[in-house]
């Protein structure tokens, strides 16, 4: 009679298997979860950038004021703007800040009270609104708003919320602004030139006296 040996692991192989495991995932494990924080934080700053340009395209394009504000609830029938971007971890909105009135040539009437007062008012069309990213991201900027006017410059409009369009917006998370990868930082700032166009810094020496220019409590 023939015997089948039995095949399977000693208890020492089973051990030693766990503990492999276990090292792999002690390093992939964070590593992992790094790379999705800073693929949210970029992708919450690359969304901003991808807006204003859309909101400046869109005035030049019709020749009317677009607006951009930072909204806690942007899919609201009537979303509302966050007049110091505080508090609404990245959501925002883009809208026409005019009520479509036209002369008998079809030209817009930019007169009315409600044009460009960075409100969305009666008769304004919202032409996006993106909530806020997965995650929690703490969001601190200069002013609440991004306005342009139909020659694709920021607008300032005095009276209204802080009165001037933001120039820069700051995105951290609990990491706050440390250095990654060299001077990479977990951090990320939109900062806004006067001619519409945005851009992104990412090293930790451009984002520092943002954090401070802002009195971001930015751990």
């Amino acid at each position: 009679m023939s015997h089948n040996p039995q095949r399977g692991f000693t208890l020492w192989e089973l051990l030693v298997s766990l503990l492999v495991v276990g090292i792999l995932l002690g390093f992939g494990v964070p590593s992992f979860l790094e790379f999705q924080r800073n693929n949210a934080i970029t992708a919450a700053a690359n969304d901003l950038v991808s807006g204003v340009m859309a909101a400046r395209s869109q005035a030049v394009q019709l020749q009317v004021p677009v607006t951009l504000c930072a909204s806690p609830d942007p899919t609201a029938a009537t979303p509302v703007c966050s007049p110091s971007g505080a508090g609404s971890n990245g959501g925002f909105i883009l809208w026409i800040d005019e009520n479509g009135n036209t002369d008998a040539n079809g030209v817009p009437i930019l007169t009315d009270a409600t044009d460009g007062n960075i409100a969305v008012d009666a008769g304004e069309v919202v032409l996006l609104a993106r909530e806020a990213p997965g995650g929690t991201l703490n969001v601190f900027a200069d002013s609440g708003y991004v306005a342009f006017g139909p020659n694709g410059r920021r607008r300032n409009v005095g009276g209204a919320g802080p009165g001037f369009s933001a120039r820069n917006v700051l995105y951290c998370d609990e990491r706050g602004n440390r250095a990654t990868s060299g001077d990479v930082s977990t951090a990320r700032v939109v900062r806004l030139e006067a001619t519409g166009r945005g851009q992104v810094l990412r090293l930790v020496d451009e984002i520092t006296p943002v954090v401070a220019a802002l009195g971001a409590a930015c751990p």
